[in-house]
């Protein structure tokens, strides 16, 4: 099994290196770990040729050490260019020439758009820069139409991007940080304007320029509201349209993984291409042109798409794949989603930590693995009821593969998706195809209008199933807290079992009964670990004020009512800590009308007065914490009249000009250094 399958033990070392140094921070200024590695390279290729058989183990160590190395080298430099561009940034405001990658968007109070920036202009004059940033802009709706590649002049002060302020909050920063993005800017109007440096031919700009023509083609046939939004996410990978009503029904139901452009998407593309260009085989030549035709379309709607990443990983395993027929070789599945991989991680380490990258590999390695197994479980005299057990089975495995992704990463599992691929798989498929004969044919034309109907009612009927779906009760398994230790132990779970239900080797039912009970320790030390807890924490949520005493997996949430009514700032800042501490449902009081209940055994109070102009009292009220909220301009020497805390926590609902004395360590301002946690 091992020796037909090379590059998946080739890419295990080098996955082994990039942990190593991704886990170390280990840098690669220089090229001590190649001068290493080629010398290894060199003496296994030498022991493998010149000496016996059984000498092949030697010239196999040698390889695997190798890319081993590769892969401390590769991630080595990726975090010597993070140090890099963090040091040669400038402090202060100054002019930037950045060239737009990614068209601007619009949020809920501000645009937002990312750029790259080219060059900056400081005391000695305009010189070269290399950094890629998030700029955000007061909402202008005449930047929705500026074109990627475009270059922009701004005015701006740089600022690093900044860590998550609550525990168990998403890191922004390091999700960016994995891009290649450190820094971000807020533009006021005249502070930017488009520049009219020359602009050479931007293969970007080109790309994004087909996709909006094919989004304008769509809006001219038509096609408007939710169901464009649906559309040009599906087809063009174009998801600003979509809004949160859509984004959420698709996502309880199970079918999120349709609405953005993935290698179901770009498999259908290749089905369609090989079609269309199934008479070059048949001429000597058309063996040569036809993979390159069908690589170049690929990759040209890769590049239309804006390259995301699950169609760039879509296309890199379909060209492989290509590749291979072309070369005549034999093709196993495996080596070619190694290859793949491969090819991703040499080009950036990072991908290997982000969520798509394992859900696309996991998902597709559970359907190569465990798909006909599954399929052959169940045979069926009808050619109806077989193709609905063959769509269901390639659901069911893809599901077994991405499990313990999907939990460890969202802590939610959709209940009903088989149901739900059951509609959505054979619909998008054909929602594809009518898409790209709607494309093909000359607007304004009898045939556009009939592609368009028949396009219409394609994405009425998924969306109609897809609704149906979503109105089923307890269709989400929500709130199941999965660490990382965890999520590797369920993999090897699902991966034991199924190696033994399919080889039927003992070996393999140990293995999984091992890591259940190791799981099962895990899982009950954890539920012990939590019923002891006592926690007290102040949370940073720009403008209010949230605290939380935590018992057990009991707590008393106390918050202003502007944060109880605002579930999306809950949800993101606040409700990630309770699932990862196991808490309940909460007890919940209102600011300013509560009293901290003393849980902790710590002497607590709450202030948000001025204070009185009469003589402080002779002894002062001794406090654990004395905590400071809304509009109370205050004086050190005030606080430490009538009291005597131990420390002072100014809450984030305390205006950003009240400011707190630097470097005093009786304080702790939460806008500025985060939440506060007491256990």
């Amino acid at each position: 099994m091992w020796s037909r399958i090379p590059l998946l033990r080739l890419i295990l070392p080098y996955i082994a290196g990039v942990l190593m140094a991704y886990g170390q921070g280990l840098e690669a200024n220089n090229y001590l770990l190649w001068i290493a590695a080629i010398p290894l390279m060199a003496g296994g290729i030498f022991y493998g040729i010149l000496f016996s058989y059984r000498s092949r183990w030697l010239y196999g160590s040698f390889i695997i050490l190798f890319m081993f190395l590769s892969g401390l080298f590769f991630t080595g430099k990726k975090e010597s260019s993070r140090k890099m561009i963090l040091s040669e940034v400038p402090s202060g405001e100054h002019m930037y020439l950045c060239s737009l990658d990614e068209t601007f968007e619009m949020r809920a109070r501000s645009c937002r758009g990312k750029v790259r920036v080219i060059s900056v202009c400081d005391s000695l004059g305009w010189h070269e820069m290399h950094a890629d940033m998030m700029l955000y802009t007061e909402q202008d709706s005449s930047l929705l139409s500026v074109p990627a590649g475009t270059y922009l002049l701004i005015s701006a002060d740089l600022r690093e991007l900044r860590s998550p302020a609550n525990p168990a909050e998403f890191d922004y920063k390091e999700y960016l940080a994995r891009k290649g993005i450190f820094h971000s800017a807020y533009l006021k109007k005249g502070q930017w304007q488009i520049s009219d440096h020359a602009a050479g031919f931007d293969l970007l700009r080109l790309a994004d320029g087909i996709r909006q023509s094919l989004l304008a083609k769509l809006r001219a046939n038509g096609i408007r509201g939710k169901y464009f939004g649906i559309s040009s996410a599906l087809l063009l990978g174009e998801d600003s349209q979509l809004d949160a009503d859509i984004r959420d029904v698709y996502a309880r139901a199970g079918a999120m993984h349709i609405l953005c452009v993935s290698g179901l998407h770009v498999g259908v593309i290749f089905l369609v291409l090989n079609f269309m260009f199934g008479i070059l085989k048949r001429i000597r030549v058309g063996k040569l042109l036809l993979p390159v035709l069908l690589m170049a379309c690929i990759w040209s709607y890769a590049l239309i798409t804006g390259l995301a990443p699950p169609v760039v990983r879509a296309s890199c395993m379909i060209s492989f794949f290509i590749l291979g027929n072309a070369l005549g070789r034999h093709k196993n599945v495996y080596n070619t989603l190694a290859a793949s991989a491969i090819l991703m991680l040499l080009f950036d380490p990072y991908v290997l930590f982000g969520a798509g990258f394992q859900l696309s590999y996991t998902a597709v390695l559970g359907i190569i693995s465990l798909q006909k197994p599954i399929s052959n479980l169940l045979y069926f005299r009808y050619k109806l009821t077989n193709s609905i057990w063959s769509i269901t089975s390639v659901s069911i495995a893809a599901q077994l593969g991405t499990f313990p992704v999907l939990l460890y990463y969202f802590h939610q599992f959709p209940l009903y998706s088989l149901l739900t691929n059951l509609i959505v798989i054979p619909l998008s498929s054909l929602i594809i195809y009518a898409g790209i004969l709607l494309f093909m044919m000359p607007a304004s034309s009898i045939a556009a209008e009939a592609a368009s109907w028949i396009f219409l009612k394609l994405i009425g009927i998924m969306d109609a199933g897809v609704s149906l779906v979503d109105r089923i009760p307890y269709g989400m398994l929500e709130g199941i807290y999965v660490d990382l230790p965890m999520a590797i132990l369920i993999g090897l779970i699902i991966c034991c079992f199924s190696a033994f239900l399919i080889g039927k080797q003992k070996l393999f039912l140990i293995a999984g009964l091992m890591s259940l009970m190791v799981f099962s320790a895990h899982r009950l030390n954890s539920n012990y670990l939590r019923q002891g807890q006592k926690i007290f924490i102040v949370y940073s949520i720009r403008g209010h004020s949230a605290y939380d005493i935590i018992q057990g997996s009991s707590h008393t949430f106390m918050a202003d009512s502007s944060i109880l009514a605002s579930e999306g700032k809950l949800d993101y800042s606040i409700k990630p800590f309770w699932l990862e501490k196991g808490l309940d449902a909460p007890q919940i009081c209102l600011l300013p009308d509560t009293k901290i209940p003393n849980i902790t055994g710590s002497r607590i109070v709450i202030w948000q007065d001025k204070f009185p102009h009469c003589h402080p009292p002779r002894e002062r009220l001794k406090l654990d914490y004395l905590i400071l909220r809304g509009d109370c301009p205050f004086d050190p020497e005030d606080v430490f009249q009538w009291f005597d805390p131990g420390l002072v926590i100014i809450d984030s609902s305390v205006p950003p000009w009240v400011k707190a004395p630097e470097r005093d360590y009786r304080f702790w301002d939460v806008r500025k250094n985060g939440a506060f946690l007491k256990d």
